[in-house]
């Protein structure tokens, strides 16, 4: 005999196998009826770009270029997106993160704090 797991939200609704079905099929189906935003990326694509040259092994860089081809971006805009995310992520303090933005946008450092400000408050 086999027992079910019973499985609780984070707000303590039990997870059901209804639940379950119907996510899995709304997640086969791509989310019809989802809608999507991008948040703002902390570190843009644009502006002045340089080639730089990193060295990664051959395996992984067919995972990158695989997930790049999945997204319809260049292998390129991946790695950005990629290095973005994980940056954004990397727990750097908040002084950091306002240093990075600055430099990124070419800004002092009270000119990217009243940027920010302004972005949060739009």
């Amino acid at each position: 005999m086999t027992t079910q797991r019973e499985y609780l939200a984070e707000d303590g609704t039990p997870i059901t196998n209804d639940m379950v079905e119907r996510w899995a099929q709304e997640a086969e189906d791509g989310f019809p009826n989802a809608v999507l935003t991008r948040e703002d990326d902390p570190f843009p694509s644009q502006g002045d770009m340089r080639a730089h040259t990193i060295r990664i092994p051959n395996e992984l860089w067919k995972l990158v270029e695989a997930a790049a081809h999945a997204k319809k971006v260049s292998p390129s805009e991946y790695t950005r997106q990629a290095l973005s995310s994980s940056l954004a992520q990397s727990g750097l303090t908040r002084e950091q993160r306002i240093l990075i933005y600055a430099q990124v946008h070419g800004l002092t450092h009270d000119e990217a704090i009243n940027e920010l400000i302004d972005k949060a408050l739009a």
